[in-house]
């Protein structure tokens, strides 16, 4: 079958799916600009430009630290592309973080097979990637739970997920037995077993322990640089939080939300940890619930801006691209 067939369905969905992202990033500033406008443009001007460039300067740290961490798992598996290209394909799936459990950001991988890059082997890279932005916020939030033991069994859960997933996933013996089930079915269900085999390996591969550790490195100084972007935001509020204060909050707050699995992006459930997290600390309510909704509008409404940006690049490209057939 050739790319003719299906390039224009699948570039009509993602156009749809760019179009619901958008709403949805309205929606919330919306929600956010008439839950208390006055005290929202206070805020804002306490922070200034300088502290509001600051606070999204390090949500660029972020997502360049996270897209490093993804270049890498993508070469150990066999493949290299343009950097720029590459860095577009990943930042138009932040378009789709608010889907449930960020699974739209798969989206990458329709662009990302075009390049070679085989469904499964970007799936894995998904998978591992999130296996370890888990980590690497149970490993942040540890640095609140202390203070705040009613959290502390969120933090459990987190760790027990992510060791209970790396032993699972780990066992060689798991893709050789799905090869051997794939071997004895036909149809569908044998193509299916296939790809998870290969799924599999592709994952193994990239939690070797030294590519590990390096992911989460990389993945707790990407998401410790969001915690320190929040510290400034509570800052410009004239409310001081350590660095590691700030940065635990909302590790457990991002737990927390991320607890609640089929909430698109965690909304609703961030924003109440997170406040109740700052009141529990002195913060007045109403202060608090602005902080939060500046925390959210920094970090993952803007995400959601820059994916959409990238999304309608990358479409723009799709148009001026003659149709190839896929080998």
């Amino acid at each position: 079958m050739t790319e003719s067939h299906g390039a224009r369905p699948s570039s009509n969905k993602r156009r749809a799916l760019i179009l619901v992202a958008g709403l949805g990033v309205l929606l919330y500033t919306v929600a956010a600009l008439s839950t208390d406008a006055d005290k929202l443009r206070m805020a804002l001007s306490q922070l200034g430009w300088l502290g509001s460039g600051l606070v999204l300067g390090l949500s660029l740290v972020n997502y360049l630290f996270r897209f490093q961490r993804w270049r890498l798992y993508i070469a150990e598996l066999g493949h290299r592309l343009p950097t720029g290209q590459h860095l577009l394909y990943y930042l138009s799936g932040f378009a789709f973080t608010v889907s449930p459990a960020k699974a739209g950001e798969a989206v990458r991988s329709l662009y990302l097979r075009e390049h070679g890059v085989s469904y499964p082997e970007s799936i894995a890279a998904l998978f591992v990637e999130r296996l370890l932005d888990l980590l690497a916020m149970a490993l942040l939030a540890s640095l609140i739970v202390l203070d705040q033991l009613q959290y502390w069994p969120v933090l459990a859960a987190a760790i027990a997920i992510t060791v209970g997933l790396l032993l699972l996933i780990g066992q060689p013996a798991l893709p050789r037995w799905t090869s051997r089930l794939s071997a004895r079915r036909s149809g569908r269900l044998s193509a299916a077993l296939a790809h998870l085999t290969k799924l599999l390996q592709s994952s193994q591969n990239l939690l070797r322990p030294q590519l590990l550790i390096v992911g989460l490195v990389l993945g707790v100084i990407a998401w410790g640089a969001e915690g320190i972007g929040f510290q400034l935001i509570c800052r410009g509020l004239q409310f001081d939080l350590s660095p590691a204060a700030a940065t635990g909050i909302y590790a457990i707050a991002a737990l927390g939300g991320g607890a609640a699995f089929f909430m698109p992006g965690g909304i609703g459930g961030m924003e109440v940890v997170m406040t109740s997290l700052l009141v529990a600390r002195g913060m007045p309510l109403s202060v608090a619930i602005i902080a939060t909704l500046l925390c959210r509008l920094a970090t993952l409404w803007f995400a959601v801006v820059i994916g959409l940006i990238t999304a309608a690049i990358l479409e723009a490209q799709v148009k001026t691209r003659p149709i190839r057939s896929l080998p």
